[in-house]
């Protein structure tokens, strides 16, 4: 099973379709080298197989969440405290 959606492929870097964000409920696309794609496919820790990408577009590629949503959610959360 791939855990993304392969939208393009350009230079060894893949386009991919992130899934369902739960706030926006909208889907995104994050660019992201070849090899790392297939190794975070294979098994390998996400944060060991893309470790150029930044940390918030990896939760994309995990959660869906948008960096943007994850800043909204985390503004929510402290207002509530």
């Amino acid at each position: 099973m791939t855990k993304g959606q392969i939208m393009d492929v350009k230079d060894m870097t893949y386009l991919v379709q992130t899934p369902i964000c739960r706030l926006c409920n909208k889907t995104g696309t994050v660019e992201i080298p070849a090899d790392g794609f297939f190794k975070w496919n294979f098994g390998m820790l996400i944060q060991d197989a893309l470790p150029d990408l930044d940390k918030s577009l990896r939760e994309q590629m995990m959660t869906g969440t948008h960096p943007s949503c994850w800043e909204l959610m985390m503004y929510d959360e402290e207002d509530n405290e």
